[in-house]
């Protein structure tokens, strides 16, 4: 009902609008503004609700240095509005090998986040989707335009074995959490 009511008092400012025109040219631009502000909210968050980026739209570069590798990630296009303030780095190492010396921007209030259920969300996403026979190393990281992440592999662990992804998150209003994945490719 209010959305009705809404729809009835723009269109009736923008007719009261075009009366005034002869008039009162600055009582109408006045009047006119508020229909040109609703009509930019409305065209804002459908274009956001439209827009989506895709795992091609992210470039990933690896370096390596002996067991310590760097990836980082650029998005070439612009991330969507509603986007989660964190996304994943996910590794698959072969007996549940650990990496170690993870370095990462991690958003600044992560620990007031309800991480657990985020992660467990992710956790489930990604046994539907890429392999529920490894147990994933998930690591957060900051949702931002660059980023960079590196570990260290142990000596036992070639490179060959690892699977690593990015997890990306989406979180439009009203709506549950979307996810997509892109593998990167680990090269020596």
């Amino acid at each position: 009902m209010s959305i009705i009511l809404g729809m009835l008092l723009v269109f009736g400012l923008l007719v009261l609008a075009v009366m005034v025109w002869k008039k009162s040219k600055i009582l109408s631009l006045v009047l006119s503004i508020p229909v040109f502000l609703v009509l930019f909210f409305i065209g804002d968050v459908v274009f956001n609700s439209w827009y989506h980026t895709t795992p091609d739209s992210l470039k990933v570069t690896v370096q390596n240095e002996n067991q310590h590798y760097t990836l980082s990630g650029v998005w070439e296009k612009p991330l969507d509005s509603y986007r989660f303030v964190t996304d994943y780095i996910v590794l698959y190492a072969p007996d549940d090998t650990k990496v170690t010396n993870v370095n990462r921007n991690r958003y600044k209030n992560y620990h007031e986040m309800d991480k657990e259920g985020l992660e467990l969300a992710v956790r489930k996403y990604l046994e539907d989707e890429v392999s529920p026979e490894l147990d994933p190393l998930i690591y957060d990281i900051e949702t931002a335009k660059e980023f960079a992440f590196s570990f260290d592999l142990p000596e036992n662990l070639d490179y060959n074995d690892l699977k690593v992804y990015y997890v990306h998150i989406r979180e439009e209003p009203m709506d549950s959490l979307e996810f997509w994945f892109k593998e990167i490719k680990i090269i020596n």
